[in-house]
């Protein structure tokens, strides 16, 4: 047999291995543990947690208490309610907790990695640039969904265990609230955490990060404000996002409210922002990793 043909077996690629994004989540969510304002605000965050919670058994336990009276009593009082406005209030008193922590984890998930030249050494190993984006969106929304979506399913599961009635017969008549809360916990968290990452992929530094973001925030409700004036048409507030939130959360949960928008439009809106705040963002990883 020829030499030639007795040589190194052509190079095959090998089983890329998954999961590699965890190691960008794990790291960014390491640097960020360390600074002590990270542990407080996270303690404080675990209040509106806590208070929701003690209602929540507090009315379970008199609702099932054999006291005709008693229940009676619970019942007329609205704000000890368990009911899908009770998940709501919930999830809107960790709105401002969600806002915060994307702030400070993602703040300078991307402007540091730049400004360190650590996106580079992250690109010199088997590393995509998706899953790059996927880890840093990971560590970004890790707290804030387990804030909304973790909170509230833990709460929800508690009172279908509390409950007077069989599961069978709870679940059929509020499975959808827990639908809503995940579905609504999406919306809040996935449009904020892509946000704050665009501003971070933009600037050079966390705090001008977090200035963009706060920036853009005041002027897109200030100027949704001012245009629903000008026109007399309520529905125009919907272009500011804290007030399609709000919107957002009072179809979903059933509450009132006196705007038309329909949900779909809104869902649009932030698929929308979600979008360019991608583009961006991989803009930013793309012009690094070409030039490395």
């Amino acid at each position: 047999m020829p030499i030639y043909d007795q040589s190194y077996k052509a190079w095959k690629s090998q089983y890329r291995v998954r999961g590699r994004w965890l190691a960008v989540a794990a790291q960014e969510l390491r640097v960020a543990r360390t600074s002590p304002i990270y542990r407080r605000l996270f303690l404080l965050a675990l209040f509106p947690f806590l208070i929701s919670l003690f209602i929540l058994v507090v009315t379970d336990l008199m609702t099932t208490n054999p006291s005709a009276l008693l229940r009676e009593v619970v019942r007329r009082v609205q704000y000890t309610n368990i009911d899908a406005r009770f998940f709501k209030i919930y999830l809107m008193m960790t709105v401002p907790f969600v806002y915060v922590f994307c702030l400070l984890v993602g703040g300078g998930s991307i402007c540091n990695d730049y400004r360190n030249n650590l996106l580079e050494v992250y690109f010199a190993k088997p590393l995509t640039r998706l899953e790059y984006f996927f880890g840093k969106l990971a560590a970004v929304c890790y707290v804030p969904l387990g804030l909304t979506i973790g909170g509230s399913l833990v709460l929800f599961t508690l009172h279908l265990i509390m409950a007077p009635i069989s599961a069978r017969e709870f679940l059929a008549a509020n499975l959808w609230v827990a639908g809503m809360c995940i579905a609504f916990s999406f919306s809040i968290v996935i449009p904020s955490a892509l946000l704050v990452m665009a501003s971070s992929a933009l600037s050079r530094s966390t705090g001008w990060a977090s200035v963009i973001v706060c920036a853009l925030l005041f002027l897109n409700s200030a100027g949704a404000n001012i245009v629903a004036m000008i026109l007399r048409k309520r529905n125009y507030t919907c272009f500011g996002y804290a007030r399609s939130v709000l919107h957002m959360s009072d179809l979903m949960f059933g509450g009132f409210t006196r705007i038309t928008v329909p949900w779909q439009t809104i869902a649009i809106g932030f698929a929308a922002v979600s979008l360019v705040c991608f583009v961006i963002i991989m803009r930013r990883i793309r012009s690094v990793d070409l030039a490395s």
